[in-house]
């Protein structure tokens, strides 16, 4: 998908003051708070710094780009309404990924009048570009080729823990909370499970 300026999407913000500090060190915690209390530039601290994100995420779960769009523009619209009644958080990507992915396994539903189960079968694609992996890995192209062969091949609550686990690097709680498992048991040994097939395959 190609790049594009996440402000068109942006819903119309009041003006106010920029959240005390610096902006890019501002800590997850001290942003959120910020938002809940009604700062409008740290809202849209938030949408800009994660919207790209989302929609890469969104598009994991569904290739319909219109759809993943919706989703994320009415995530950020429902929470900019419902801001004060929110729960705090640390992580704020992590909330937007698990409130992005219930959405649009919900909306999926609405679009393609079929029943998608959280538990059960549902697409997420996820493919490494060679320069990604060549700097965060220091993986040859063969490798990461072989990589991207054996990620096919795995299921996708497979594919889906691995991407959680090494790409976005949350711990097994976190796992555990965004597939929707009864214990941390079971996140460890789904990714367990899935590097064994990785390591046969590679």
């Amino acid at each position: 998908m190609n790049s594009e300026n996440p402000r068109r999407y942006l819903p119309e913000c009041s003006g106010q003051s920029t959240p005390n500090g610096d902006r890019g060190q501002m800590d997850d915690f001290g942003l959120w708070s910020l938002f809940k209390e009604g700062n409008e530039s740290a809202f849209v601290l938030i949408y800009e710094r994660y919207f790209e994100d989302l929609l890469q995420y969104g598009l994991m779960f569904s290739a319909n780009e219109n759809l993943v769009k919706d989703a994320v523009q009415e995530l950020f619209i429902d929470l900019r309404k419902s801001r004060s009644r929110l729960g705090n958080t640390n992580n704020i990507k992590f909330y937007l990924f698990k409130c992005l992915k219930r959405r649009i396994v919900k909306e999926s539903k609405k679009w393609y009048n079929k029943i998608l189960e959280l538990k059960g079968d549902y697409s997420f694609t996820v493919t490494y570009s060679h320069e990604q992996l060549l700097i965060d890995k220091q993986l040859n192209v063969e490798q990461i080729e072989k990589l991207n062969i054996a990620l096919s091949q795995l299921n996708p609550r497979k594919r889906e823990v691995i991407f959680y686990f090494f790409y976005e690097g949350l711990s097994y709680e976190e796992i555990r909370q965004m597939m929707g498992l009864s214990n941390i048991k079971s996140a460890r040994n789904l990714l367990y499970k899935a590097i064994s097939f990785l390591k046969e395959v590679i």
